[in-house]
């Protein structure tokens, strides 16, 4: 039987929720039926971190990629120069079906796709742009997948009627120990609190930190870690004002098992997130997560039961609910915590989401149609 070959394209620059999520789909699709093929514009940060995870990328060069600059005119011109590329990439390596993933790559394929002999996916992981040319290029877009609600709710009319939801898969992999490890990390009477995302404005590091300075004037033993990239030098020009000595930047990390597993409290500032992995593998970790009300948190988290919801720019609530979590007894957070790790094995299942998408690309491609039931 033909194997169904299956194109993943990324810049290559950062990983993201959506970079793990696809990981995740490649590592467990079946190789008897599929043959997937990730694939980078960039050999940088991601191209490691494939290999790590005993993936073997393919390369193709892009100068430039739809969205990075403003002006229609500017972008159509990357759109036809990378028409070039991509078209006779897409038909020599004989895909079947092209699944975008990363926004920054996927504007720029869209229209290769179409011109050439493969099927696309799309899968939309944040809130819908309101930028016009991205309209336009939906507009080509034959399949569209969701991973919540809240994005799905964001999508035009035109483009709701040829989506599907399927929430993210979520596994957390064993602690490994990390070289960044501190006399902070081994004492067992501090209260260590974490941040964990790469940092950009919707993430709200600058919440985080100022929640940081007012839980540490009550619990003087607290301290706070905040681990991700930082390319847009945001915390920097934060920390630069020496804040608060009790808040240590660590940088991006591979081992984010190791940071969730070893804290006694997730915080999560980010607003408007299509979806938040990290609530997840905290979940999944056992570590309780503070989250605040807003985008998909309350698709995942259901207040008081397994996790806590607080109300947007709401320090106080925020300073006051960790305070309270910092200070219980393991026990008496016990129910929260199981029942956070059993609501997220339960609905951020790899298998499921493998079995789904296979579904899906069957029903794309042609193939196995009596299998098909989404």
């Amino acid at each position: 039987m033909k194997k169904i070959r299956i194109c993943y394209p990324f810049v290559g620059d950062s990983i993201g929720g959506s970079h793990l999520s696809s990981i995740e789909l490649i590592k467990k699709l079946d190789k008897k039926k599929f043959e997937a093929i990730p694939l980078l514009h960039k050999k940088d940060i991601l191209h490691p971190h494939l290999i790590n995870e005993g993936l073997k990328p393919q390369f193709l060069k892009l100068d430039d990629f739809v969205g990075k600059k403003k002006g229609v005119l500017r972008n159509l011109i990357i759109i036809f120069k990378n028409i070039l590329k991509i078209t006779p990439y897409i038909n020599k390596k004989n895909i079947d079906i092209i699944h975008l993933n990363d926004s920054s790559a996927g504007l720029s394929w869209i229209l290769p796709t179409k011109i050439s002999r493969a099927k696309l996916v799309w899968h939309q992981r944040i809130v819908f742009p309101k930028w016009a040319l991205h309209n336009i290029l939906f507009f080509f877009t034959e399949n569209i997948i969701c991973i919540s609600d809240f994005v799905f709710n964001s999508l035009p009319k035109f483009n709701k009627k040829k989506s599907l939801k399927i929430f993210n898969p979520v596994t957390i992999n064993k602690s490994k120990k990390n070289k960044l490890s501190n006399k902070y990390l081994k004492d067992k009477k501090i209260k260590k609190v974490l941040f964990l995302a790469n940092i950009i404005e919707s993430k709200r590091v600058d919440l985080f930190i100022k929640t940081a300075q007012a839980i540490s004037k009550i619990l003087t033993n607290s301290i706070f870690f905040i681990v991700g990239s930082d390319k847009k030098k945001i915390l920097k020009k934060i920390l630069s004002k020496r804040i608060n000595e009790k808040i240590i930047y660590v940088g991006f990390s591979r081992y984010k098992e190791f940071w969730l597993k070893n804290c006694d409290l997730l915080i999560l500032t980010s607003e408007n997130e299509g979806f938040n992995r990290t609530i997840v593998e905290g979940m999944l970790s056992k570590t309780p997560v503070v989250a605040v009300d807003s985008g998909a948190h309350k698709e995942i988290i259901k207040n008081n039961f397994n996790g806590w919801l607080v109300k947007r720019n709401n320090l106080q609530e925020l300073t006051n609910i960790s305070i309270k979590i910092l200070n219980s007894k393991k026990k008496d957070l016990k129910k929260i915590i199981f029942r956070a790790e059993k609501f997220a094995k339960k609905k951020f299942n790899v298998k499921n989401h493998v079995n789904r998408m296979s579904k899906i690309y069957y029903a794309i491609d042609g193939t196995k149609k009596h299998l098909i039931n989404l």
